[in-house]
């Protein structure tokens, strides 16, 4: 699989000692979901994936389901 030019750069990011939520953005197609995955798959990170190309931008409460999907994810790795 081809690796994306900036996943180097976005492992050094998410791997560092302080942790932010990352969040990546930029047009449809051009390779976004392909660059996660590849970082996953390198750094075994836990995660959630949810892809919101359905979903209408005044929908709050599928932001919130999100959010709480990763912290119980999340509690239960711990």
């Amino acid at each position: 699989m081809f690796e994306r030019p900036h996943l180097q750069s976005i492992i050094k990011r998410v791997t560092e000692p302080r942790r932010f939520i990352q969040v990546l953005i930029g047009p449809r197609q051009v390779g976004k979901t392909t660059l996660v995955y590849q970082l996953l798959e390198k750094c075994k990170l836990p995660n959630h994936f949810a892809s919101a190309d359905a979903i209408a931008a005044s929908n709050i409460a599928w932001l919130e389901q999100q959010w709480e999907t990763a912290r119980l994810k999340n509690r239960q790795l711990e």
